[in-house]
């Protein structure tokens, strides 16, 4: 065939590469024409498409040079990608993208190319279409980048024939490729959990009956990738006979909102466990505080030679019980931890000292600490029961046997990295605990639910389910973070992240003062107004602060201790309560009597952690805070310091 000549040389080339007279008709039309030599790397561009962008010529020759004058710099990646899936996997090659226009404005417009082959089928040039969208055209496109930015997509069924007709973002969502074939609705429909398909199709089938709209949420399986939360919505389209004839309707990507609410329900379940067990606490502290003065009481006047025997075991079971409410609010994340410096290394080293009593002679336990770890500021108790109880739950995990591991090592995670191990830790300096069983491992579908309280796998009697939380409760409230990896028959990991103390020369206590050692010269007969709301607890500390010398005058709530106060001005402590009824609890009461006597010594007593432990109005830096129930060397030591120590005004 002989070659055909037309005034405009890119076309006249289109033409007769192409072999064909539709250039001709496109010559003199709206419709702008490109040429890309593939062995030279030009592009040249038809008149046509230059009207279009309003310039007589555009900088540079090479395809880059001009794409990226006239193309708006977001879409240009996306040129570049369909270019490479046409020479790649063959895929055809077509672009919606913003034109510039000599008047500084984009136009939206429409791209079609296809490669020019040689007799070796190996491709030449690459030749294109291009058109500006009308109206009508640039809605749709803003409609697909809409559901692009909501994670939206739309789709429509026909009841006859069961086809189905998707939309951009719903090929994305389902995880199906847009250029590929329309899956079918038993495909789409296999996306769905299995356990969710049944109640999807009453839900749709009730609805083509009653033609009312219908929604519902589920999840989609995506193969490799993470399954999404999706909400759909849809309504039926009716004929004229009044027969359901099509339904259609929305699916959105909900999966962040999905997860913002399992946190906060998982909030306000903490919360209200929090409450709950706070509650407890304080009650039970109360009774505890009533057996073990009792028991103090009549081991200080015993006579029978061994009745001191039942007594020390009567007190270790109560401080056991002291200890189980601390573990409830461990939990709860509401302990009143007692934070100080610690060395992980040396924790560590300690834990070997016993550890062969624990663990069995058939798991092997090797270490490896970093020599030069930084010191952390964490309460050592809380520490040494989270390190106990991963150590027994990597125990029960190898009852075969093997391998129990302990690391400890320094990391930064700098600002802006985001891997999917540190996704959920904030940028900074930690020491890492990592404690690794070789066991049985956790299986994915129940790794999630190991921290939820009285979750467990042990049979009945080895384990109330709530270890993993109260140590998860640890490390959040000491403002750590607590990681886990496990695969079956593999072995679990739990890594504990606690900031580095790199900077803090001295150690930190949680409330000054609650744990000194000074003992200063006892001052009897001091007097003390004592003040607690229950009967019991008032009158076991009243006995036992008569019985070391103290004059004691008792208040059973806030409002009497201040009236009592303002008539006997000369105490010379006051040892009061936190919670009680009454218009003042225990801190309102010291900021009553501190209006008064600004130097006057306090020592608080709570039974409850819902309390803050910073200084607050009516309690100075120096005010000694204890929990119920308190050994009475403990609660005699306090008040004694207490008397020594210079009390600053109440601010």
């Amino acid at each position: 065939m002989a070659k055909t000549s037309y005034e405009d040389p890119v076309v006249s080339k289109i033409a007769n590469l192409a072999d064909g007279g539709l250039a001709q008709a496109l010559d003199s039309s709206d419709i702008g024409l490109w040429l890309w030599d593939l062995e030279q790397d030009t592009l040249e561009l038809s008149q046509g498409l230059l009207r279009l962008t309003g310039f007589e010529t555009l900088p540079g020759q090479t395809r880059h040079q001009i794409l990226s004058g006239l193309l708006h710099p977001d879409d240009l990646q996306q040129t570049i990608q369909r270019t490479r899936r046409l020479f790649e996997e063959g895929k055809p090659y077509e672009t919606i993208c913003r034109m510039r226009h000599i008047s500084g404005r984009y136009s939206w417009a429409l791209t079609h190319g296809n490669l020019v082959r040689d007799e070796t089928d190996a491709p030449t040039h690459m030749i294109g279409v291009v058109r500006v969208l009308d109206d009508l055209e640039q809605v749709k496109r803003d409609l697909r980048r809409s559901e692009e930015i909501a994670r939206l997509g739309h789709w429509d069924i026909d009841v006859t024939s069961n086809n189905l007709s998707w939309s951009e973002g719903a090929y994305r969502l389902f995880d199906f490729d847009p250029t590929g074939a329309v899956p079918s609705l038993d495909e789409a429909r296999s996306k769905y959990p299995p356990e969710d398909r049944t109640k999807i199709m009453s839900i749709i089938d009730q609805a083509l009956i009653t033609k009312e709209p219908f929604e519902y949420q589920t999840r989609i399986l995506r193969n490799d990738k993470a399954d999404r939360h999706v909400r759909v919505r849809g309504a039926v389209e009716t004929g004229t006979n009044g027969d359901a004839v099509a339904y259609f309707g929305t699916i959105q990507d909900i999966s962040d909102e999905v997860e913002r609410d399992a946190q906060i329900r998982q909030a306000q379940k903490l919360e209200s466990i929090g409450k709950l067990t706070g509650g407890i606490a304080h009650d039970f502290n109360n009774l505890l505080a009533v057996i073990l003065g009792n028991l103090e009481l009549l081991k200080q006047d015993q006579k029978a030679s061994d009745a001191g025997t039942f007594i020390d075991a009567a007190i270790q079971a109560t401080l056991r019980g002291s200890g189980l409410t601390q573990n409830m609010l461990s939990f709860a994340r509401r302990a009143e931890l007692e934070p100080s410096r610690q060395d992980l290394n040396v924790v560590l080293r300690t834990t070997q000292s016993w550890i062969t009593r624990t663990i069995p002679e058939n798991i092997e336990v090797t270490t490896n600490l970093q020599p030069d770890l930084w010191p952390v500021e964490v309460d050592q108790n809380s520490l040494e029961n989270a390190i106990l109880n991963l150590i027994l739950n990597a125990r029960d995990a190898m009852p075969q046997g093997g391998t129990l591991h302990l690391r400890t090592e320094n990391i930064d995670i700098p600002t802006g990295f985001v891997t999917s191990l540190y996704e959920d830790i904030p940028p900074g300096s930690y020491v890492v605990l990592s404690i690794r069983d070789t066991g049985h491992g956790i299986p994915q579908e129940i790794l999630s639910d190991v921290f939820e309280p009285f979750f467990t796998t042990k049979e009945t009697g080895r384990g109330s389910g709530m270890g993993l939380s109260m140590v998860q409760g640890f490390v959040k409230q000491s403002g750590g973070s607590l990681l886990v990896d496990s695969k079956v028959n593999s072995g679990t990991t739990f890594r504990l992240y606690f900031h580095a103390a790199r900077n803090t020369e001295t150690p930190l206590e949680a409330c000054p003062g609650a744990h000194a050692s000074h003992i200063a010269s006892t001052k009897h007969k001091a007097s003390i107004l004592l003040v607690e709301d229950e009967e019991d607890v008032l009158r076991v500390l009243k006995a036992i602060l008569t019985s070391a010398g103290f004059d004691v005058t008792p208040a059973a709530n806030g409002d009497q201790a201040l009236d009592i106060f303002r008539s006997q001005l000369d105490f010379d402590l006051l040892l009061t309560d936190i919670s009680m009824p009454g218009k003042l609890n225990g801190i309102a009461l010291a900021a009553q009597t501190r209006t008064i006597r600004p130097d006057l010594p306090v020592v608080f007593l709570s039974g409850y952690a819902g309390h803050n432990c910073a200084p607050d109005d009516g309690m100075s830096p120096n005010d000694i805070r204890l929990t119920k129930p308190a050994r009475k060397k403990d609660l005699i030591q306090a008040i004694e310091q207490t008397l020594d120590l210079p009390v600053s005004t109440a601010k």
